[in-house]
């Protein structure tokens, strides 16, 4: 029977505030049931429910708590 190596396991994908910001903004911008839309999911490697959950963070402040601030 074979091993599995856990260190051979990928690695959860984590994205910055700021990133997850800019992947809802270039994606609200692409004209709705565009197939640009899920073009751009496709390339960035995204689901659906990855923006479904950053929009809820955005709506609720969690992402804006997150952004640089000058100081």
């Amino acid at each position: 029977m074979d091993e599995i190596d856990p260190s051979a396991r990928p690695r959860r994908r984590t994205f910055t505030a700021a990133e997850k910001l800019a992947y809802l903004d270039e994606y609200d911008a692409l004209p709705k049931g565009s197939p640009e839309r899920g073009a751009l999911l496709r390339r960035e490697g995204l689901y659906s429910s990855h923006l479904s959950e950053w929009r809820k963070q955005r709506d609720n402040g969690a992402l804006a708590g997150l952004t640089a601030k000058p100081r």
